[in-house]
């Protein structure tokens, strides 16, 4: 690595167990000095940011140039009537910290406020090199990218990262269930705790993940884990609502999709019968929702919240009438009354397209299509995931970035997110089964090719080891778990199990069973897009 040029600046933090033991700015110390130079002992490991160049940045820029997409890759350095501080890539990984509260955290100490620091202060940017130094008998220097190391493109093992994904969620969910059965919704690695939040619909996500986990792997104890999460959450979340009715009831109200979450989760218990009567209730209360101008209506209460996140519970909803009429539960509605419900909310997302819109109604048309045959479900649910697949980033930098679900151009369909791409995934792992099933060839190739690329972004965000958790003291809170994106690492329990749910669904595809004479194509309606699907979205 060589010894460096005069001048140059280092930041430097000594770790012990993740914990800091101390930290600053060096310069011109050679980085196989290092470790001596800071006194770091047998068993520590040192993160380092090696400044490269400095970037004066005007302050009315700041919002443009420091952006999460370069959070911890860039550095930022901030000065007023002498006073100087820097805030190194690798610092703002471990903290948590954004540009902007960074900045902010100056202009408190400081006693100044924005306008006074555009007159007299001044800004820059600085590119650096990031190097993980473990104890020399543990390895050797490693260099970063944004505080982690790089998952290549993937291998075209597809299953054998699935389940490599998987595994590790499974680990992780088994590993932070309390005795009392309940699994931490979300964590802040960079503080050690628990965040306050909460949100019933994630809870039960996390529910289902671990049922359909356990069935799949034949593990007795994670199918018995996944009994005991669904007794703590109903018993804390579900209510008799009189008429017959049960929901969901948080604080902020009772929910369509809690409800429709917490049904699907009743279903894929291994032990059904022990919640039969919420499971009835929660159908009925489900039932009480539906309208056949909208659909459904999602929320039981309050009133002035219903049409809130329609795009969402709609198709949740639909989803468990779908699974509870393939199960044959004798409460499920009867398959015209279903397509006429999903007519309904076709008409409705073709006015005004959404993508949070198509997993869970993907999911729904392609368990209807299963139980029924009747190639409508099919042939909307292949529409509308063709319409998603332009929505992953693929040919873009930063090179942690690829294979995400986002729309740049479009805000108001939401920020990136660990969630969105595993809730994505999971509607196109039934895309791609029902095009696999109708012979749909091109369809298949592009949708594997997303989940392919998917996976790789995935397989990113998740904790592996000692190269990302360098600076978290609590390990077994996160290894195997999802950070909320490659610049945030907040843990959020319906990131790993929209990921979990997706990975078992590659691994364990729907089955449709048609009779040979009924497979083949649907129609061309890909043929004006299909090198643009398989080039993948530039931008």
């Amino acid at each position: 690595m060589g010894r460096p040029v005069s001048n140059t600046l280092t930041w430097f933090c000594v770790r012990r167990n993740g914990v800091a033991r101390g930290n600053g700015w060096l310069q011109d110390v050679a980085l196989e000095d290092l470790r001596k130079y800071v006194n770091a002992r047998p068993g520590d490991t040192v993160e380092v940011s090696v400044v490269d160049e400095f970037t004066r940045v005007n302050t009315a820029q700041f919002p443009r140039v420091f952006s999460n997409r370069v959070r911890g890759i860039i550095g930022m350095e901030a000065s007023y009537r002498g006073k100087v501080v820097r805030y190194a890539p690798t610092r703002m990984i471990a903290s948590n910290f954004s540009f902007k509260r960074a900045l902010e955290s100056f202009f408190e100490r400081r006693g100044i406020g924005f306008d006074e620091f555009s007159i007299n202060g001044e800004l820059r940017s600085f590119t650096a090199r990031q190097f993980l130094l473990p104890d020399p008998k543990k390895g050797k220097p490693v260099s970063l990218f944004r505080g982690s190391t790089l998952v290549e493109p993937m291998p075209e093992d597809m299953p054998g990262c699935a389940r490599a994904l998987a595994s590790g969620i499974g680990r992780w969910l088994m590993q932070n269930m309390s005795s009392d059965g309940s699994l931490p919704y979300k964590y802040w690695p960079s503080q050690g705790k628990n965040s306050p939040a909460d949100n019933a619909i994630r809870r039960f996500l996390g529910t289902l993940s671990l049922a359909r986990l356990g069935a799949l792997q034949q593990d007795q104890a994670m199918s018995n884990a996944a009994q005991r999460n669904l007794r703590f959450n109903l018993g804390r979340y579900f209510k008799d609502l009189g008429d017959g009715r049960g929901a969901i009831v948080e604080e902020a109200g009772a929910k369509l999709g809690a409800a429709a979450l917490a049904g699907l989760a009743i279903l894929e218990c291994p032990d059904q019968e022990e919640f039969s009567r919420e499971l009835v209730m929660l159908a009925a209360g489900i039932e009480s929702l539906a309208d056949n101008r909208l659909g459904f209506r999602t929320f039981f209460f309050p009133a002035e919240r219903d049409g809130d996140n329609w795009n969402f519970y709609s198709g949740e909803a639909l989803l468990f009438w779908a699974e509870a009429l393939r199960r044959g539960m004798s409460f499920a509605p009867p398959i015209e009354r279903c397509a006429t419900v999903s007519e309904c909310c076709r008409k409705i997302h073709r006015k005004k397209r959404n993508p949070a819109f198509v997993p869970w109604h993907t999911q729904a048309c392609a368990s209807l299509f299963a139980h029924t045959g009747r190639r409508e479900f099919a042939r909307f649910a292949l529409d509308i995931s063709d319409w998603l697949l332009p929505m992953q980033q693929w040919d873009i930098s930063p090179a942690d970035l690829p294979g995400r679900f986002y729309n740049p151009s479009r805000p108001d369909f939401g920020p990136p997110h660990a969630a969105s791409t595993g809730a994505y995934m999971e509607g196109l792992t039934d895309a791609a089964a029902l095009a696999r099933a109708l012979g749909e060839d091109v369809r298949l190739g592009a949708y594997e090719q997303a989940l392919h690329r998917g996976l790789r972004s995935l397989r990113q965000l998740q904790f592996h080891g000692q190269h990302d958790t360098y600076y978290i003291s609590k390990k077994n809170r996160v290894l195997g778990a999802l950070r909320t994106e490659v610049y945030d690492n907040a843990v959020r329990l319906d990131s790993a199990a929209h990921a979990l749910l997706a990975s078992i669904k590659i691994l364990q595809p729907m089955e449709f069973n048609l009779p040979q004479h009924e497979a083949g194509g649907m129609g061309g309606v890909l043929r004006d897009t299909i090198s643009f699907l398989r080039a993948g979205r530039r931008s």
